[in-house]
């Protein structure tokens, strides 16, 4: 009886030794299974073939749902195939997949600049802005010192009618980088696209002070204040021409066109075969035309003078620019 004993207890053991093991191994595969999918899936990523990623990541987090860097990469693809503006039920689902895996991953790890900027862009996309923002100034947090992340914020608020908060994003960009003329020049852009033309003429001016102050290549610094004087004779010429005669008089339409002029040749004089100059310095003699109509003739002439300037430069550079083509295709 008691040797019966012994065996019902061996063969007892030996039972619950061969499911342990049988679970052990099960566990094994799946989680190699898991491994591969995540493989895979990273592979799609890479490819930019975002849907099949989403299928080999969520097969992956199926069979091993600890498999962490998954959260992330799935909730990173979901932002990809998610459409603004498109209210498609399954669209829909992208957005709400995409931050909840995204949420998911940052309770995992909670530090990851990276997920904070996603959990950013997808609530900034699905137009929960309030969330953005708190996500976005997180992510700040990381690079106080850092003027691309305050460039970030400003475009944000910008695209958010919140102009106040996006000039405030400009100046502290500045203020970090004061020698850097790109600051300068994201501020005047906004100023532009907003017509606020005095203030995009301050921060062009500004801009080209700090280019002047850079120790550079002297070829390479006429092109580059070149292109900034360029960039102010542009602004005074949408001064000028959306500002109508009613608002502004002939004198002041006059000073604004000579400004034009004085930065166009300045352009035009830093770098001879820049030919977008004298376009614009030919729009400015239509300008002259308005503040001065007794000399529209005159103008006339000078506006088609500039114009034909502009197309004997702009097919040299074609030329030019063909022919380095055919040396580049020779050799």
């Amino acid at each position: 009886m008691k040797k019966f004993s012994t065996v019902l207890l061996i063969l007892f053991l030996s039972t619950l030794i061969l499911a342990s093991f049988t679970a052990c191994d099960k566990l094994k595969i799946a989680n190699l299974r898991a491994n591969k999918h995540f493989k895979t899936g990273n592979k799609f990523y890479t490819e930019e073939k975002y849907k099949r990623a989403i299928t080999e990541y969520e097969a992956a987090l199926e069979l091993n749902p600890e498999l962490k860097s998954a959260f992330y990469y799935l909730g990173s693809s979901y932002i990809m195939v998610y459409k603004p503006g498109d209210d498609s039920d399954k669209n829909k689902e992208y957005g709400v997949k995409a931050v909840e895996y995204l949420q998911k991953a940052l309770e995992l790890y909670p530090e990851n600049k990276d997920i904070i900027q996603a959990l950013g862009d997808i609530n900034d996309k699905l137009r929960n802005f309030d969330e953005a923002e708190k996500y976005y100034l997180q992510v700040q947090k990381f690079t106080p010192d850092d003027p691309a992340s305050y460039y970030n914020l400003a475009g944000f608020y910008n695209n958010n009618g919140k102009y106040d908060k996006a000039i405030e994003m400009f100046e502290e960009r500045i203020r970090l980088d004061p020698a850097n003329p790109e600051g300068y020049l994201y501020l005047a852009d906004f100023f532009q696209n907003k017509r606020k033309w005095d203030d995009a003429i301050k921060n062009h001016e500004l801009r080209i002070a700090r280019i002047a102050d850079i120790d550079m290549d002297e070829k390479e610094k006429n092109e580059v204040l070149a292109e900034a004087y360029y960039r102010l004779g542009v602004v005074c010429w949408n001064k000028s021409y959306q500002t109508p005669p009613d608002v502004m008089g002939s004198v002041e339409r006059l000073q604004v066109v000579e400004q034009g002029f004085n930065a166009l040749n300045k352009a035009t004089e830093l770098s001879p075969n820049f030919p977008d100059p004298w376009a614009y310095m030919g729009l400015l003699y239509k300008q002259k035309q308005i503040a001065e109509p007794l000399k529209a003739a005159e103008y006339e002439k000078q506006y088609k003078t500039m114009i034909d300037k502009f197309q004997e430069l702009r097919k040299r550079k074609l030329a030019t620019e063909q022919f380095i083509q055919e040396l580049a295709k020779e050799k």
